[in-house]
């Protein structure tokens, strides 16, 4: 999803006519897996500390969780999450070395945010509004990285305006883990947005999911993206289909959306590239 969100912002580049670094772009690639992967094994440490995961919660029911499943320590995983995420950020600080500082600081930025979300700085998750950083987190400094890593380090508003699609869809996939988890969270002491707007909450997924391409298309009518970016519409079935999941409860609706913020912001990126 993150990698998604990275060549996002060069298809963008390529698009507006710059010399794309590819070399560069690679680099800013293996940096961002990096980073979200530590972010994720962090986020595990975290929550099985915290008594946030635990047996029978629907995340220890769907996925693979060793930390829960007492394959990896608690502090192993925390030392192995700061590790990655050392190593991602030693990583841009190299790309920005070679193309300019612009990179290493949207890289900065989308790490703070993370690690904001559940490690050791802010911990929005239990204060309330971890939506609204992993929205963040994945939309605006990752597009932008993406877009200065492949041309050498430069800025452009195209690529700001363009971030709102993978923040939509994001704010979409992490408010359905929420929404999912709201009882439980509620018993570890965890009052999120998707908690307080539960009675909303079909009005605010469904208008993630549905206004990001509206906005498409009046990008496309004030010429901000060409009609090839329309490519997305082939994931519209399954954005209806994804509706009908979240207000059935699935079990696994947070990865359901996620498959569809990585395939629009592909499918955008081709678009843009045609």
């Amino acid at each position: 999803m993150s990698l998604s969100s990275v060549l996002l912002g060069g298809a963008i580049a390529y698009f507006g006519g710059y010399r794309i670094d590819l070399y560069a772009l690679f680099l800013a690639l293996i940096a961002t897996l990096l980073l979200h992967a530590g972010t994720n094994v962090l986020n595990d440490a975290s929550d099985v500390s915290r008594g946030i995961d635990r047996p029978g919660v629907a995340t220890a029911i769907y996925r693979n969780h060793p930390v829960l499943q007492g394959e990896v320590s608690t502090t192993y995983a925390f030392r192995l999450s700061l590790g990655i995420i050392f190593a991602g950020l030693l990583l841009g600080a190299y790309i920005s070395y070679i193309t300019g500082p612009a990179v290493f600081g949207f890289e900065v930025v989308g790490a703070v945010l993370l690690m904001s979300y559940t490690g050791p700085l802010i911990n929005s998750k239990v204060r309330g509004f971890g939506e609204f950083v992993v929205m963040l987190a994945f939309g605006t400094p990752l597009v932008m990285g993406g877009f200065a890593a492949s041309t050498g380090g430069l800025l452009s508003l195209n690529p700001f305006l363009v971030s709102v699609f993978p923040s939509m869809l994001m704010m979409a996939v992490i408010y359905s883990n929420f929404y999912r988890d709201r009882f439980s969270d509620a018993e570890a002491g965890i009052r999120s947005f998707a908690m307080r707007t539960q009675k909303h909450g079909y009005m605010i997924y469904s208008s993630m999911v549905l206004f990001a391409y509206v906005i498409q298309v009046i990008y496309i009518i004030f010429r901000e993206l060409p009609a090839s970016s329309l490519l997305t519409l082939l994931t519209l079935p399954y954005a209806i289909k994804l509706l009908g999941n979240f207000r059935n409860n699935a079990l696994n609706i947070d990865a359901k959306t996620g498959i569809l913020f990585m395939s629009f912001n592909l499918l955008l990126a081709l678009g843009l590239i045609l």
